[in-house]
């Protein structure tokens, strides 16, 4: 499998592992979410999402935020590093959180986000899933590092 992943697509590669990081994204997402599944399910029923696609629901941010972000951070700067891989994953975590914390204060308003056990429960969400996100962006720069080296290297029988 090379760099460009499906060349007839007619998309650059750029956009092929931004749209790949997106599906990633959401995939590793929806897997933290079901993680979580005790402290969202109840943030869903709250903010009136069905029960039973709720944690599809709530990674759905993940698609659309992954693709941009690893765009911005990764492609459009040939930055192939594991570094970049980290800050794709925590800032798209970031962002989905972001994006439902939003929905919540649209709903409740910003008096109830500050009530209660509520700050603490927004915490504890952000933190797990900053740290998931963090942890799940290294293996995808990995996965773009290898075929970004192997497009560049000159064929060979062996590469073959």
């Amino acid at each position: 499998m090379d760099a460009d992943l499906s060349p007839g697509s007619g998309l650059s590669s750029s956009r092929r592992w931004s749209i790949l990081a997106g599906v990633y994204a959401f995939g590793c997402a929806t897997l933290t979410a079901t993680l979580l599944s005790n402290v969202l399910g109840v943030f869903a029923e709250v903010i009136g999402l069905p029960a039973a696609l709720s944690m599809p629901l709530l990674a759905s941010p993940a698609l659309v935020a992954g693709a941009a972000i690893w765009w911005a951070i990764v492609e459009r700067r040939g930055a192939y590093t594991y570094l970049a891989g980290a800050a794709f994953g925590l800032l798209t975590a970031l962002a989905t959180g972001a994006a439902w914390t939003v929905r919540f204060v649209s709903i409740w308003s910003v008096e109830m986000l500050a009530a209660g056990p509520v700050p603490l429960l927004v915490g504890v969400v952000l933190g797990a899933t900053a740290l998931a996100g963090t942890l799940v962006g290294v293996p995808f720069a990995y996965v773009r590092r290898r075929g970004a080296s192997r497009s560049n290297s000159p064929t060979t029988a062996n590469s073959l």
